[in-house]
This record gives structure tokens, sequence and C-alpha cells, in this order.
């Protein structure tokens, strides 16, 4: 099958999204279809076109990024003619599939969407523009896929730009070769002197809405024995840095705002619990919490729709009050005062990723969607 992915940022951009369709076409490539992912060449110096992990990477001349959100005609242009049996568009932001649709649905290719997450837009008019890119493009988006999917049913139920549409329930994808128990950070752990410690875990961009301050205002709360690793860069960092010296947590704190995609699974074997505070909508799913479950580790996470759903409460961690430094503190130190506990919801974690969220659980789930879409298409009306 000849498949393309249309994201509007790809490596070496790094986020939930681009991981995803970074994951999904490498397992699709690998059982032989022909994939190329779409995007913006949101740098100049990135190269138009490239041959990546099996697959290939056509990128669109990109006239500006605002709000984080690439203005790429361009897409409509490579979509015009590109040799392709099914189209796979990612949403947000917003203007990449549009330009998309544009093309696609004057060739009548089927057409499915992935709908990662409410659009949010930062700053100083970002409200209003976010409100007038949902009136003016996003029904035209919607509109022009034949199929949707959101990555969890309560997300999907309490997105008001999805209200009475029909929704495929597929969640995101995980390489449990690669997170997996038992990898080795001995040597990690004495390069970030942590011997001694108990670690806990944040991976992701440093935003607002993950909820790092949270975190760091939980730690202080912990026994000082307790350290905390955040793995990840973005514009909080130097925030986030002073926020920690200003709560007397520094010395118990490792930023690692460098850490490769490759070394990740390293981090994540490091710790002793994973914890993902995340704080609104612009959540969706949470990868980074598949992914700490399919390295055995336990997790906290903040009960908000779409993330609470990754976990079943109770069974593979808990879920914490968003925005509540104190009910975190206690959720992180019922599963490290109770290490048996921990070990068993760190079991029942990998066996979770193994059943929901492994490379052929997900790409059979993906590819049937295909072939479905592909059929109707091809079914007399």
């Amino acid at each position: 099958m000849r498949i393309v992915q249309v994201c509007p940022f790809f490596a070496p951009h790094a986020g939930g999204v681009e991981s995803h369709v970074r994951t999904l076409s490498r397992a699709l490539a690998s059982q032989g279809h022909e994939v190329t992912v779409v995007t913006s060449r949101y740098r100049r110096r990135l190269p138009a076109e490239e041959e990546f992990e099996g697959f290939r990477i056509l990128r669109a001349p990109t006239l500006a990024t605002v709000f984080n959100t690439p203005i790429d005609p361009g897409v409509a242009r490579l979509l015009r003619h590109l040799p392709a049996d099914v189209a796979h568009l990612h949403y947000p932001p917003p203007l990449t599939p549009y330009f998309a649709v544009r093309s696609l649905a004057k060739r009548g290719l089927p057409t499915c969407l992935t709908y990662h997450c409410d659009l949010y837009l930062a700053g100083v008019g970002g409200g209003l523009l976010a409100g007038l890119f949902e009136r003016i493009f996003l029904p035209r988006i919607l509109g022009s896929a034949d199929a949707i999917v959101v990555h969890t049913q309560s997300y999907g139920r309490t997105s008001r730009s999805l209200r009475d549409r029909p929704l495929e329930i597929i969640p995101s994808i995980v390489d449990l070769d690669r997170f997996r128990p038992g990898v080795p950070a001995e040597a990690l752990r004495r390069t970030l002197r942590l011997e001694g410690r108990r670690v806990l875990l944040f991976t992701g961009r440093l935003v607002p809405h993950k909820g790092v301050d949270v975190l760091l205002r939980a730690l202080r709360l912990l026994p000082s024995d307790v350290a905390a690793v955040v793995v990840g860069s973005g514009p909080r960092l130097a925030d986030l840095v002073q926020l920690a010296r200003r709560l007397g947590v520094d010395d118990r704190v490792r930023f690692c705002p460098s850490v490769s995609d490759d070394d990740l699974p390293t981090y994540l074997a490091l710790a002793d619990l994973f914890v993902f505070p995340s704080q609104n909508r612009l959540e969706g799913f949470g990868l980074a919490i598949a992914e700490a479950l399919g390295a055995g580790l336990p997790v906290v996470v903040a009960d908000m729709p779409g993330v609470r759903e990754v976990i079943t409460p109770g069974v593979e961690g808990v879920l914490a009050e968003p925005l509540i430094p104190d009910d975190l503190a206690r959720q992180v130190e019922r599963l490290l005062g109770d290490p048996a506990l921990a070990a068993r919801m760190g079991a029942a974690g990998r066996r979770r990723a193994e059943e929901r969220f492994s490379l052929p659980t997900v790409t059979a789930e993906i590819v049937a969607l295909y072939e479905r879409l592909l059929a109707q298409r091809r079914s007399p009306a």
C-alpha cells in the first residue's frame, strides 16, 4: 500500500505527534508499505527530500511559523500528484492539514485524520486566533476526512470540535523493543549523582501545560532522598530552573535538556516512578506515559480527559488532581512507600503496553482502517 502521512512538524522537531508519526511510519515501512511523510520545511536548512528510517520525507516550502503553526501552502502542491493509495493527516496545528485537504479532495483519495488534541495558541491574541482557525479551517478539515481517529474515547467525547462526529479509537504507538524493563542505567545514575536517591522522572517539552512547576512544588513536600529528573527542553526551562532554586529543591532536581531519542530508554530505566502532571487539553493522550509503561514503570498521571485513560487507575498507576502539588506528592509517596505495590503496577504497565500500544497491535488497527477506507471508495455507491 502507498501511504502518505501528513504531519505539520517532523524530525528533527521533537514532540508527541512527531514521535507517533515517526514510529508508525517506520512500522508500516517495515511491513512492506511504501510510506511518505509530507511535512513543513520549517527550517530552510532542512533538506526538501530525504530517505529516513525506511520511508521518505518530503518537506514543503514554509513561508513562516506563527504561533507554532507552519504556514506551508506548498503541501498542496506536493500532494497534487504524489502516488498514494491512502492519506493520513495529523492535526493540530491546523494549516498543514487544511492545505492538504485542498489537494486530496480533488483527487478523491481515501483520507483519515488523527485528531491529537484541541487547538491552543498561547500569547496575546492566541485565543482569538485559535477560535478563528476552528471556525474557518477545522470544519473543512474534519468534513474532508473519511474517518477521524482519536487516541482515547474520553478525549474525543469531551472535545467541543468533535461533538456528534463518529470517531475511531486507536491509541498511540510505542516501540516496546526500545522501551522495555532491564535497560542498564547504573552509569547514568552515577553521572547524575543519584546514588541512594529514589527517582521521579518526567519527559516532555518544557511548556506551561506540562505542569513541571507542579512537580517541583510537590518535590518540596517529599522526603529529602527523593529526586526528580526532568528530561526535555523548551521555553520554560530557565523559569523552571529558577523555580527549583526558589523552592530550595535545586540540589534534588536534574534538568536534562539535551537527551537524544536513542538515550531516552536509559533515563526511563533510571527511575523508580514516572510522573505526568499535565494540566490542560493540549494532552490528548500522553505518549510519554505509554513509553513509561513499556519500560515497566508505575506512573502517576494527572486526572484529565485523554491521559487518564492511558492507565487503569489502581492497576498500572494512580491519578492525581491536576494543579494540586499536595495531591501529587501524596500519590507519589503512596507508591514510593510501598515498593511491592509499585512493582506490581510496573509489571501490569508492561502488560498493558504489550496488549494495547505495541507496534503490531496499533499498526494492525491502522492498516485495517486504511483497508476499510479503500474498500469503501472502491464499492459502488
